[in-house]
C-alpha cells in the first residue's frame, strides 16, 4: 500500500500546482478545469483497481493426459480443471479405436488458464477398403491385387474344384465388395484339379444333330458330322459316335458324329464331292 500512499500524494501536489496556475492565469472555470484534470490522474488507478476486482486473471491449471479417452471421459476430466474441448480434427487411425481421443493441444503437462479451450484430434478408426474379386485369379497374382487396397494374403487351403484349374483362387473370406479394415488378410481357398479342360464324351446316339452340336458346344468339344445311309434311324438322328461315350478328352478335341440320312440322299453325294476334292 506503500505505493498508493505516494500516488495520492502525487496527485495532490499536481492538482494543487493545477488550481494554482489556473487562478494565476484567471481561466475560466477554475473548478472543472481542476476537476477533469483529476479525473485524468486518477483514472489509472481506478481502472486497475476496479479489474483486480471484476476483472482478474484466472487461476492457472495444469493440462491433464486425454489420449485413449473417449469424449466423454475426455470431457469430463477437462471440466474438473475448469477446461473446455472442441474436436479439431477427425483422421483415421489404425492404432486408436473410433470415438477415442488421437492427441491434444495444448499438450498434457502445459500451464493454462482456467477456461482454455482443447483442441482434440480424434480417431474414427481404421480406414474401411472394399473386398476386391479374386475368384478365378491365379494365386499368384493375389498379393498385388490385395495390397493395392491395402489388404494382405491371409490363410491359403487346396481344395478340388470342376470349376477352376489348378493354383486358381476357387473362393475367398471376407467375400467380394465386403467393407473391411485396412490392413484385413484375406483367406482363399485355391482350385486343385489336375483334370482341368478334361470332359467325358457324352451318349449323343439316338438324338438329333441340333441338339448333339449344342451339347457337344457346352462342352467345348468339336463336332465334326458325317452321313450315314439308313432306315434304322429317322433322317437328322445321330446313329453313331466317335470316341464313344464316356471317354475323356481335353476340350477343344474331335468329336465325329454320324447323322442319318435315307439311301440315295444328297447330303452323301455332297459329302463324298468334298472329300474327293
Amino acid at each position: 500500500m506503500e505505493w498508493l500512499a505516494i500516488y495520492l500524494m502525487f496527485v495532490v501536489a499536481v492538482l494543487v500546482a493545477v488550481a494554482y496556475l489556473v487562478i494565476k492565469l484567471k481561466l475560466p472555470s477554475p473548478t472543472i478545469i481542476v476537476m477533469i484534470v483529476g479525473i485524468l490522474i486518477i483514472s489509472p488507478v481506478l481502472v486497475s483497481y476496479l479489474y483486480s476486482i471484476y476483472i482478474a486473471p484466472l487461476p492457472e491449471v495444469v493440462v491433464p493426459e486425454l489420449t485413449w479417452l473417449t469424449l466423454e471421459e475426455a470431457e469430463v476430466r477437462l471440466s474438473k480443471e475448469g477446461l473446455k474441448y472442441r474436436i479439431a480434427e477427425r483422421v483415421y487411425e489404425r492404432t486408436v479405436p473410433d470415438g477415442r481421443v488421437v492427441s491434444q493441444r495444448p499438450e498434457p503437462g502445459r500451464v493454462v488458464k482456467k477456461g482454455r479451450v482443447i483442441n482434440l484430434i480424434v480417431s474414427i478408426g481404421k480406414r474401411k477398403v472394399a473386398v476386391p474379386n479374386l475368384v478365378g485369379r491365379p494365386f499368384s497374382q493375389i498379393e498385388v491385387v490385395l495390397s493395392v487396397s491395402g489388404l494382405k494374403v491371409g490363410e491359403k487351403e487346396e481344395e478340388y474344384n470342376e470349376q477352376y484349374q489348378t493354383g486358381v483362387v476357387a473362393k475367398q473370406y471376407p467375400l467380394p465388395d465386403t467393407l473391411v479394415d485396412i490392413g484385413t488378410r484375406v483367406d482363399v481357398i485355391i482350385a486343385e484339379n489336375p483334370k482341368f479342360g478334361i470332359v467325358k464324351v457324352p451318349k449323343l446316339v439316338g438324338i438329333p444333330l441340333v441338339d448333339a452340336q449344342e451339347v457337344l458346344n457346352e462342352l467345348k468339344l468339336n463336332g465334326i458330322v458325317f452321313y450315314h445311309e439308313t432306315d434304322l434311324f429317322e433322317e437328322g438322328v445321330i446313329v453313331s459316335q466317335t470316341p464313344i461315350e464316356g471317354t475323356e478328352l481335353e476340350m477343344g478335341s474331335r468329336v465325329n458324329i454320324f447323322v442319318a440320312v435315307p439311301p440315295g440322299s444328297e447330303e452323301i453325294e455332297l459329302e463324298e464331292e468334298s472329300e474327293h476334292e
